[in-house]
């Protein structure tokens, strides 16, 4: 028996080698891979790639997770944590051997530069005005080689402008540039740009001369690089699936070779003077599940693509957002991200391989659904004409859906809630003058679908922070709201319909925003996601009036977004892995 069990153990793993193995691209040798380091993000909803890129002379990495920036060496060791930052980390570059810029998001500075010698950060250029544009309306910096010029993209008054700044920040020249993007320096000092012809993405150089056509002609999806030598240009294009590959374009013959073949986006090439070329895979699974209430096992539900989840008001059937989550691809399309609506009978097989039903599918991003407490509408989250906002459509399908709030594109609208009577939406979305995260009621009749009152804010008085999501209490007098009060500072609030001075249910750290909350129909016990000391993200439960948090699920997985059943007896969640590996390539 112990000699049958060390032998299935090493079949699994030499299986789990096999599987997890590049498959070799046509056309080519296959190129010598090695694994480095691998970032694992700390959230679902509002979290984009793990930024990366290796040091000039080849020797480390530097890579975000969230709002922190790691610095490990290629050759193996033991990661670097630099100062951390307040928001999100989207952009990392190296200047010098010793020195790095990242752009956040969400923060009052867009553009930092850390010391990877004393792990010590400050705003770039001081923060200050270069000429008209100010360094916060910099967008995509990309560094020559030698970490004396940069260029970057800025919106000025005569629309999208490509500018040259010496390292200090000072402009040198700009010029129009509407279609560019991925901006990258060659080592003759030339910038590169991916620009439109024909609505197909292709390499223009220099930026905003004639795009290159490559043989076989295909699409480049940035960030691109160039060799040592200027002679390979690396980048992303996309193969059958819809995923992302990397690719290799001779510059003198334009012969294009792809260099990868994984089952997830490969992209984001970066490369040291010896030739070293990093680049990350992208892996992003997650699926349903719940578990009973009280603590108990894990149930999986989906064995698809699957988050969000939400109960039906009376059935034991259960909402979610479903999709490929093509990161690289969906994100290009942003905010018109193809993902759809399902639902699932929870009483039918377990785990469901697809949706029972299809509710909602479209060219943009439907999610978020929630049905109307007599079953007769839904309300969701849609970017449909645009935008970023809530939309109404009956159960029955029989009429269009219609869009009920106007708060535009790029809003940030998160996940409609209706009041226990029937006579309300809740709502989170980003405030017109400000771009702060708060939370919206709007009046709609359950049984016409017609909106009986206009949108309008819940003031939340001596509240600084961002209110992230939002759930009705019994009586419909006072919501239930997740506060980001800080970088890495959480906490769950009780608010008056009204507007009002809030009561803070708990506060604890966690760097996972956007996890959302579930109310139990008693109204007794509010489930939020918070980190175990297990080191995941775990499903817990704390009294309204505030108490000491009950961890419901223990199983080492993340979790998020947990929604209460009706009956009180089960709450939902997604589990989640979000991380990206990292790669040398000779």
């Amino acid at each position: 028996m112990r000699a049958l069990v060390i032998l299935a153990l090493v079949v699994g793993a030499l299986v789990a080698m096999l599987w997890s193995r590049p498959s070799m691209p046509p056309g080519g040798e296959m190129p010598r891979l090695t694994y480095v380091a691998t970032a694992r993000q700390l959230g679902v909803v509002g979290y984009r790639d793990p930024a990366g890129a290796i040091s000039p002379d080849g020797s480390r990495l530097a890579y975000s997770e969230g709002r922190f920036v790691r610095v490990v060496p290629v050759g193996g060791g033991a990661p670097q944590t630099l100062a951390a930052g307040d928001g999100q980390i989207r952009n990392l570059a190296w200047v010098t051997d010793q020195r790095l810029v990242a752009e956040e998001t969400g923060t009052a500075v867009r553009w930092w530069e850390y010391s990877s010698a004393s792990g010590e950060r400050k705003p770039l250029w001081s923060g200050r005005s270069s000429h008209e544009i100010r360094t916060n309306d910099f967008r995509q910096i990309a560094w020559r080689r030698d970490g004396k010029a940069a260029a970057a993209i800025a919106n000025g008054k005569e629309g999208q402008q490509l500018w040259q700044l010496d390292e200090d920040g000072r402009a040198a020249s700009h010029q129009p540039a509407p279609l560019a993007s991925s901006l990258a320096w060659t080592p003759s000092s030339e910038i590169a740009c991916i620009s439109s012809e024909g609505g197909r993405p292709r390499i223009s150089l220099p930026c905003g001369a004639p795009v290159l056509r490559t043989e076989p002609d295909i699409d480049i999806i940035g960030p691109v690089a160039f060799s040592p030598d200027g002679q390979q240009i690396y980048g992303a294009s996309p193969n059958s699936s819809g995923m992302v590959e990397l690719w290799t374009i001779d510059r003198p013959s334009l012969r294009a070779r792809r260099l990868t073949s994984f089952t997830r986006d490969a992209y984001g090439p970066s490369i040291a003077a010896d030739g070293t070329t990093l680049f990350k895979v992208q892996t992003y699974r997650t699926f349903v599940a719940d578990a009973p209430a009280e603590g108990g096992p894990t149930r999986q539900l989906t064995s698809f693509q699957s988050e969000t989840p939400q109960w039906h008001p009376t059935r034991p059937r259960l909402s979610f957002t479903y999709g490929t989550w093509r990161r690289v691809m969906d994100d290009a399309k942003y905010p018109d991200i193809a993902q759809e609506i399902g639902a699932l009978e929870v009483a039918g097989p377990l785990p469901a391989s697809k949706p029972s039903e299809v509710i909602a599918q479209s060219n943009s991003e439907d999610q978020a659904m929630a049905w109307s407490p007599n079953g007769k509408w839904i309300a969701f989250h849609s970017h449909r004409e645009m935008s970023d906002d809530v939309w109404l459509r009956p159960a029955d399908g029989k009429i269009a859906d219609r869009r009920i709030t106007f708060l535009g594109r790029g809003a940030e609208v998160g996940w409609p809630r209706w009041s226990g009577d029937g006579r309300m939406v809740l709502l989170d979305g980003a405030r017109k003058r400000d771009g702060r995260s708060v939370i919206y009621v709007i009046g709609v009749d359950q049984d016409t679908g017609q909106v009986t009152s206009d949108l309008r804010e819940v003031g939340v008085e001596g509240f600084t922070g961002e209110l992230t999501h939002a759930e009705w209490l019994p009586g419909g007098t006072t919501v239930a709201a997740l506060a980001k009060e800080g970088p890495g500072k959480q906490a769950i609030l009780t608010v008056p319909l009204a507007g009002g001075r809030p009561l803070v249910v708990h506060r604890w750290a966690s760097e996972h925003d956007f996890s959302g909350l579930g109310v139990a129909a008693d109204g007794r016990s509010i489930a939020f996601t918070a980190p175990a000391p297990d080191g995941y993200f775990q499903i817990f439960r704390v009294p309204v009036g505030g108490g000491m948090p009950v961890q419901v699920t223990q199983d080492p997985s993340n979790k998020s977004q947990p929604s209460w059943s009706p009956d009180g007896s089960r709450i939902a969640f997604t589990v989640w892995s979000y991380e990206a590996a990292f790669w040398t390539l000779r």
